[in-house]
């Protein structure tokens, strides 16, 4: 006999994000970390890690909704609000680079083709763009 899952427990195909905002938001979280870390060779103390490390779990803390796209959407849009004064105030601990996860995060939640193909094919278009220009600045893969 089959298991019966309550509705609320049930997760249908179409409430999951797309895989464009999911692969925006994992740029928000991956593309910071190597001049992070980077970073961390002229710092001594356990300050510069820690915020790193929350920081990271701060900006893929909306993958954690990947089954609901409005929530997502909610916390990446959040996230994304609560990120640039993050960033700004700890840059003494490194943390200054995941200001790009800031723009990132709010294209993911306006990147989803099934409400809108044309906004959501030029959003896409528009992180990946931010993303390569980003990575390709000379002395980001330094960490200076």
């Amino acid at each position: 006999m089959r298991d019966r899952v309550p509705s609320h427990d049930r997760v249908r195909s179409g409430d999951r994000i797309h895989p464009w905002q999911f692969a925006l938001a994992l740029c928000a979280v991956l593309v910071p970390l190597p001049p992070a870390i980077g970073f961390a060779r002229f710092m001594d103390g356990p300050g510069q890690p820690l915020a790193v490390g929350v920081t990271a779990a701060f900006v893929a803390l909306p993958l954690l909704f990947h089954h609901r796209r409005d929530d997502f959407a909610r916390a990446a849009r959040i996230m994304a609000g609560a990120l640039l004064p993050w960033a700004c105030a700890g840059a003494l601990f490194g943390t200054a680079v995941f200001f790009l996860a800031a723009p990132l995060l709010l294209l993911a939640s306006f990147a989803d083709p099934r409400r809108r193909r044309v906004t959501a094919a030029a959003v896409f278009a528009s992180g990946l763009l931010l993303t390569a220009a980003v990575t390709a600045l000379p002395g980001y893969w330094q960490g200076s």
